[in-house]
């Protein structure tokens, strides 16, 4: 008799499967699981489970500010840190709106990040200087910044302008003097785009912004601004 050949199903292990289709895959299960169930699986799935929440140009923080309570920010946080040891690739951080990233936070996140081209945060959340100044340290290659100044912060504009002088870009919404405008123009001698839209600036602080000095800008965004004008009949007017 003639004997029939077996005919084996082979299973590769999941250490061999595509990472990319995998990484994939994985996108469409939902948040609690990439955070607590496929991250254990094995590293392979540990892999793709980074790649899924971090690895693209963008380090997105706001993703932080869709997380319901603080045992998934935990958790979010711990595979961030993984992220960022392994990924070196990232051209831009966008802040989040709602989480507040502590101090040593950003000094880590900053430390491993120095190629950072792009620190965007929400213009509806007033930063803290404190929590930024320091990382600007690492940011030497900066291009683009844009933030919501707090009105007793200003000294941020002089440590951006110290520390990365490669700007292009600025977008720095609040109240802006006099003092920040001699920064930006002192501190940016490539800036290319300023936007102040939705600021409240006194009409000599405009004024010094439409003198000329800024000889690159191409594109100056003062949209919904308030214009302070100082005058002696104003305050009299004040007074009544």
């Amino acid at each position: 008799m003639r004997k029939k050949n077996s005919c084996k199903l082979i299973i590769p292990p999941w250490s061999d499967f595509d990472p990319f289709l995998l990484s994939h895959i994985l996108s469409f299960l939902p948040l609690h699981d990439q955070l607590f169930v496929t991250p254990y699986v094995s590293r392979a799935w540990l892999t793709a489970t980074l790649d899924t929440l971090f690895h693209n140009s963008i380090l997105d923080l706001v993703f932080i500010d869709e997380l319901d309570d603080e045992i998934q920010r935990l958790r979010f946080t711990h595979l961030l840190r993984l992220a960022i040891n392994r990924y070196h690739g990232w051209v831009s951080i966008h802040l989040p709106r709602k989480y507040m990233l502590s101090y040593f936070a950003m000094v880590y996140i900053a430390e491993r990040t120095p190629m950072i081209s792009s620190v965007i945060m929400p213009c509806d959340v007033a930063l803290h200087a404190c929590l930024v100044h320091t990382s600007l340290l690492y940011w030497e290659n900066l291009k683009v910044f844009k933030a919501r100044l707090n009105s007793h912060e200003g000294l941020l504009l002089q440590q951006l302008a110290d520390s990365c002088k490669n700007i292009v870009e600025l977008g720095v919404h609040g109240e802006i003097t006099e003092k920040e405008v001699s920064s930006i123009i002192e501190g940016f001698p490539r800036l290319k785009i300023l936007d102040i839209s939705e600021s409240t600036l006194c009409h000599k602080a405009l004024s010094l912004l439409l003198d000329g000095k800024l000889r690159s800008l191409r594109e100056l965004d003062i949209l919904h601004c308030s214009i302070v004008v100082h005058t002696l009949l104003g305050n009299l007017l004040n007074l009544l």
